[in-house]
């Protein structure tokens, strides 16, 4: 699937719906009370292309299990629409040339097969969750032992 054909296939929330989303989102799975979230993430940063934090939501979720992206994969096949976030980072601290495809702050609505065929058009690490926010896969940017660092939270 090229680019194109992938942003035919998905709806990208307008930023009202999106902001809800990915509010709805960190209010049921990220520790917002920590000195992490605090630090790295609710402290925003001037940079060239906006206000950007420094950690990973990933980092501070509640009851996170540590998943193979092949179970993601498997499990996530009977799924319906499905939602889709990632950090705000600056383009100054993540050096890939032609990274990201979308706006920093967009959330994604889609079907997980056309997820899984346009991995390659967003960033690394990727938020996953169900619209009532029952459930949710990270897709990160860390690897062990040549597989990549997945996490589920929640009841699926």
């Amino acid at each position: 699937m090229n680019l194109e054909i992938f942003k035919e296939n998905i709806i990208v929330l307008n930023d009202i719906d999106g902001e809800r989303a990915r509010k709805r989102y960190i209010e049921t799975f990220v520790d917002t009370k920590g000195e992490f979230y605090k630090t790295y993430i609710q402290k925003r940063h001037k940079y060239i292309d906006g206000y950007c934090y420094t950690g990973y939501l990933w980092d501070i979720l509640y009851h996170k299990i540590a998943v193979s992206e092949e179970y993601i994969q498997e499990i996530a096949k009977n799924m319906n629409d499905i939602y889709v976030f990632w950090d705000i980072h600056s383009c100054e601290r993540i050096l890939i040339e032609d990274y990201w495809k979308f706006e920093k702050n967009n959330v994604l609505k889609m079907n997980i097969s056309t997820l899984i065929l346009g991995l390659d058009y967003l960033p690394e690490d990727i938020y996953i969750f169900d619209e009532k926010c029952k459930w949710s896969f990270i897709f990160t940017h860390e690897y062990t032992d040549n597989h990549r660092y997945c996490l589920l939270c929640g009841d699926i």
